[in-house]
């Protein structure tokens, strides 16, 4: 591209017989360059959303106690005893060690009357809480049972996951770019036109739990058998991907 400018130069243009110096510098624009800049500018943007549903392979449960006790002693030592229970509980269900994990453990006075009055120590209170991981789900509600059993006393989670999720995901963000090519395609040709090469795609982010699920284009519930128990049930669980992409339109 080229720009054109006038250059007056003092008692120059009379010796030149009055024609202006005409200079050409890189950058501005030639005749007949409007409709490049024009062709090189028309393109078309579009969302392709996917989601694919497979059975949960595994089984997070987060169990947990809190205790009360009016000394520091009492409460390390009841504290020790009931985690100890709980670990008993987990070897005798057989759990491999790298599916257990401590996530909380603390231990904290407890004082009467409001914060920043006179304060008196009524003892101590001792919380702990282990994440278990199971793969089979019929053995979730008993180890739920024998855990309560053995003193714990809340169950702050039981979630439903898949050894596959990076694996979906990714069938999921192939079909997503497939379903923005087809958008693009039908919406070009509506108006005379066809697609040229992708200019720019983006992946969009994971679609919060609080938010209304997205309208997918393509939807694939693939053949992982989802299990119905006596008292409990997998379901499937649903993995997406979202992406958009800049097409560029040409002539059909």
């Amino acid at each position: 591209m080229f720009m054109v400018g006038l250059l007056a130069v003092a008692g120059c243009q009379r010796d030149r017989g009055g024609e202006p110096i005409v200079v050409q510098l890189p950058g501005a624009a030639q005749p007949g360059d409007g409709q490049a800049l024009l062709a090189a500018s028309r393109t078309i943007t579009v969302s392709g959303d996917a989601e694919i549903f497979t059975a949960p392979d595994r089984f997070e449960m987060v169990v947990a106690f809190d205790l009360q006790t009016d000394t520091l002693d009492k409460a390390r030592d009841e504290s020790r005893q009931r985690a100890a229970a709980l670990l008993d509980v987990v070897t005798r269900h057989g759990i491999p060690a790298c599916d257990v994990q401590t996530d909380q453990l603390s231990l904290q006075p407890r004082y009467d009357g409001n914060y920043g009055q006179a304060q008196r120590l009524i003892g101590y209170q001792a919380s702990r809480s282990l994440t278990l991981t199971l793969h089979e789900i019929d053995k979730v509600e008993a180890l739920l049972f024998d855990m309560l059993a053995a003193g714990a006393n809340r169950i702050d989670r039981v979630s439903f996951h898949s050894s596959l999720l990076q694996e979906k995901r990714a069938e999921a963000r192939v079909l997503a770019v497939k379903a923005a090519r087809e958008k693009a395609a039908a919406m070009a040709a509506e108006l005379g036109q066809t697609i040229a090469e992708p200019l720019r795609i983006d992946e969009g982010a994971a679609p919060s739990p609080w938010q209304a699920p997205p309208i997918s284009n393509y939807v694939m519930n693939n053949d992982t058998p989802a299990h119905v128990g006596e008292t409990m049930a997998t379901g499937k669980i649903s993995v997406h991907a979202g992406v958009s992409v800049v097409f560029r339109l040409q002539g059909a």
